[in-house]
């Protein structure tokens, strides 16, 4: 049996080919060039037979038809248990289309899938053969003034999902805000990084346009690498942020561009490095992966609200005002008759190891309920990470429901489904710790 930890990190390449559809928005965008690459960072992380691997994949979010082939692959190839792999993506807005259930407006490549799949499991299996004993701490650090509550309250009481810039009508944020960014490093014996796992809450879509993009982690990456050595692999986890964009409605737009992406980036990888030294040491005790699954009720519609749907749903989306939340209310229920469910099962897992804990849930989380689990948490310092071995659509607060706003009316889910995933990730993370 081994007694001392076993880090193993590894990249692998999945940017698609040219000519695929983009993800990220309601009409068809074609990618017709590079900007950089996309990866499927992996970091593998052993003790005494127990082993667990955490992935980031550059991408919009893989669905639990996808995440789970390239898990169950990625299991029998390297021995790791499917459930103690964990698939996150960063949600880049600028990579390619990989839901079914966006066929009516555009297309998923399905040769592209399929490698895209045994290019995950590969990164697993690399880090595997990559490991070696090593050391991890952590740390948390601040980045302020580079996310912000896309949700505000305007002047006659209704709530807007990203309203005009310097609006005189908006009149304050309708949530708050998460500035901690988490750090784990892992490192070599010789004192060498291996790697950094990054925590951040904050929308990845800030580049935009039809170049494959990383976004504003592939910013960080870049920049890490700069200083820690090429060899360090860095994954970039999103925190809980399905309100949070980063325009600053108080300033002048436009606010995209590979600028922004370029200062975000900038800010996390500046804050990671200044941290570094400052960082504690995790207790090498055996990684332990938990999970449990809720069932969902979804918003399922009627066949009067089809009807209608079939005419909303072939305007064009031009803001989220009402005329714009009308379209997405319009493709929310064409997507939820054509899954013909009433319910789903939403799957939260738990990752421990000494004093950290990674919390995996299952869709875009509004910050609020990401906020939640950490203030509650019985580990000292614990991540929460979106789009984890699904992509389900948004998962909002109750009472965002009744507030309205882009988020809650394209959500598949009734209210309190978010409470529900913070309890049962509240339980998971007790069990956890008393395992310890």
């Amino acid at each position: 049996m081994e007694r001392s930890l076993k880090v193993g990190a590894a990249e692998v390449v999945i940017t698609p080919p040219l000519g695929v559809s983009m993800a990220g928005y309601y009409h068809d965008r074609k990618a017709d060039d590079i900007h950089d690459d996309l990866f499927a960072h992996a970091l593998v992380i052993g003790k005494g037979g127990s082993c667990a691997a955490i992935v980031v994949c550059d991408l919009i979010g893989l669905e639990k038809e996808l995440a789970s082939t390239a898990r169950e692959l990625a299991a029998r190839r390297t021995g790791i248990p499917a459930d103690s792999i964990l698939i996150c993506c960063t949600h880049t807005h600028t990579g390619p289309v990989l839901s079914r259930r966006r066929g009516r407006i555009m297309a998923r490549d399905e040769a592209y899938t399929e490698v895209l799949v045994r290019r995950i499991a590969d990164s697993v299996c690399l880090a595997c053969k990559r490991s070696q004993d090593a050391n991890l701490h952590v740390g948390i650090g601040q980045v302020e003034g580079i996310n912000f509550n896309r949700r505000y309250w305007m002047k006659d009481g209704t709530l807007r999902t990203n309203p005009p810039f310097q609006s005189p009508d908006i009149v304050r944020p309708a949530g708050p805000t998460d500035p901690q960014l988490g750090v784990l490093h892992a490192s070599g014996k010789d004192s060498r990084a291996l790697a950094i796992l990054t925590n951040y809450a904050l929308h990845a879509d800030e580049v935009g346009g039809t170049a494959i993009c990383a976004d504003y982690q592939g910013v960080a990456n870049r920049l890490l690498k700069a200083v820690l050595g090429p060899d360090c692999a860095v994954l970039c986890t999103n925190g809980c942020c399905g309100d949070i964009n980063h325009f600053d409605v108080s300033r002048p737009g436009p606010q995209s561009g590979m600028r922004f992406a370029d200062r975000s980036g900038a800010a996390l990888a500046g804050e990671v490095l200044k941290r570094l030294p400052d960082l504690v040491p995790v207790a090498a005790g055996q990684p332990y992966v938990i999970s449990a699954t809720v069932e969902a009720a979804l918003r399922v519609p009627s066949p009067e609200e089809v009807a209608w749907a079939n005419e909303a749903a072939g305007q064009e989306l031009r803001g989220f005002d009402q005329a714009g939340l009308d379209v997405v209310r319009a493709h929310r229920i064409l997507a939820l008759w054509e899954l013909g469910l009433t319910a789903m099962p939403l799957t939260v897992y738990v990752l421990a190891i000494g004093d950290f804990a990674l919390v995996g849930l299952p869709g875009e989380i509004f910050v609020e309920l990401g906020l939640a689990i950490k203030s509650h948490s019985p580990f000292p310092y614990t991540f929460v990470a979106e789009l984890c071995n699904d992509s389900v659509g948004y998962v909002p607060t109750h009472n965002a429901y009744q507030e309205g706003g882009y988020e809650a009316t394209s959500s598949f889910f009734t209210p309190g489904t978010g409470e529900k995933l913070v309890d049962l990730a509240l339980e998971l993370l007790q069990e956890a710790r008393g395992r310890g």
